[in-house]
């Protein structure tokens, strides 16, 4: 079938009706429709849009059931499982679930998305088989257009489409895209995940930044404030311009670099003093 379209419809006619399905022809290919994969009964001389794609013994199949993505339309998709090794299934309208590959997701396992969880996501094919791929950032918005804009303190819905170096890469289910920076979450997330964020400003009318912690948090604005608040709280911070950025991002969720500017605000400001792997607070005078 060199010229049929995989992980696509494809306006097919039906030439005949056999026993157990119907024989599919268009002007570039043909193939068998099951009965069991026939939305509705068809007789011959209809026409028909047909979905192709891989079934689980590596062959191409054709089903009258529409998907819910394809090679060239993303949406949305419900995650139904982890498989470890492999990666996670969703869910694409039809009686296969689609695998998204472990190599498209982080490294981590906690932050792969679990049942329950929502992708955007689109279909790739190759030789054999046919994957759910999360495509680029920049897709999402040709694909998805919201309307209105998001006022500063309205709490939308949203899910986790990227962990950044430097916050979470969010959509609402609409279209908007919203970014969280981490000094503004207060515990790790995953893929998929769905989140109320707090709008906080806006970047452009479809691009928001926004907040995950409580409304008394906000006054918070700076690495360098929500450091000073623990070590008014503890005095000193087993933390310095040396520490380990791992354990710098478990404790205050933002980037090495960004602690260290931090630290650097706080002792121009003579409110510190400053060791490798160490701060504590000064005394005021």
């Amino acid at each position: 079938m060199p010229g049929l379209k995989i992980a696509q419809m494809n306006q097919m006619h039906v030439v005949s009706v056999e026993s157990d399905g119907y024989q599919l022809e268009n002007d570039t290919g043909a193939i068998f429709l099951h009965k069991q994969l026939a939305k509705s009964p068809l007789k011959e001389g209809d026409d028909v849009n047909a979905f192709l794609y891989f079934d689980q013994s590596k062959t191409v199949v054709a089903t009258t059931y529409v998907p819910t993505i394809t090679a060239y339309d993303a949406s949305w998709v419900d995650v139904v499982e982890q498989k470890f090794g492999l990666g996670v299934f969703v869910n694409i309208g039809l009686k296969k679930d689609m695998l998204l590959s472990k190599d498209d997701l982080p490294h981590l396992k906690e932050e792969w998305p679990q049942k329950g969880d929502r992708v955007f996501a689109h279909l790739k094919s190759g030789k054999t088989q046919m994957v759910a791929k999360i495509p680029a950032r920049f897709q999402v918005a040709k694909t998805l257009q919201p309307n209105g804009e998001l006022e500063p303190g309205l709490t939308v819905p949203v899910r986790v489409f990227n962990l950044g170096p430097e916050g979470l890469v969010c959509f609402s289910e609409d279209g908007f895209e919203i970014y969280i920076y981490y000094k503004h979450t207060r515990k790790d997330h995953r893929i998929g995940e769905l989140l109320d964020a707090t709008i906080t400003h806006s970047v452009s009318r479809l691009k928001y930044n926004a907040t995950l912690t409580a409304q008394k948090e906000l006054a918070l604005e700076s690495d360098a404030d929500r450091i000073l608040a623990v070590l008014e709280k503890d005095k000193v911070i087993p933390f310095g311009d040396k520490s380990n950025a791992d354990q710098i991002f478990a404790t205050f969720h933002m980037s090495k670099a960004a602690f260290k500017r931090a630290l650097g605000t706080l002792y121009k400001a003579r409110k510190v003093t400053l060791e490798p792997h160490q701060t504590t607070l000064k005394d005021e005078a």
